[in-house]
């Protein structure tokens, strides 16, 4: 049986790119409905309650399976994205995470 997974997505926006982040971001949308996401939420990042540097956003993302998630970072609709990606945000970091059984 397959259980769902979780993305966890922690990121600063770059706001001097803004063309190319949204850009991504809408384009982003489509490619991962294709493969099964539904976004669970997105939250401003209020206080980082340690010494590093917050982000400011922190999403999380559901997908059906483990290898839903495979599949849309490796589909090349989403590869030719890296670059908007790259330059709408000063920082990105994605986490899978699955529900302990």
């Amino acid at each position: 049986m397959d259980y769902p997974v979780f993305l966890m997505i922690e990121a600063t926006p770059d706001f001097d790119n803004l063309d190319a982040l949204v850009s991504y971001m809408e384009q982003a949308h489509i490619v991962s409905k294709a493969h099964g996401v539904v976004k669970v939420a997105t939250y401003d990042v209020e206080q980082a309650l340690d010494d590093a540097a917050a982000p400011s956003v922190f999403s999380v993302l559901s997908f059906p399976h483990r290898q839903a998630v495979e599949a849309l970072f490796n589909d090349p609709e989403y590869q030719k994205l890296l670059p908007l990606r790259d330059q709408g945000f000063r920082d990105i970091r994605y986490y899978i995470c699955s529900e302990k059984i």
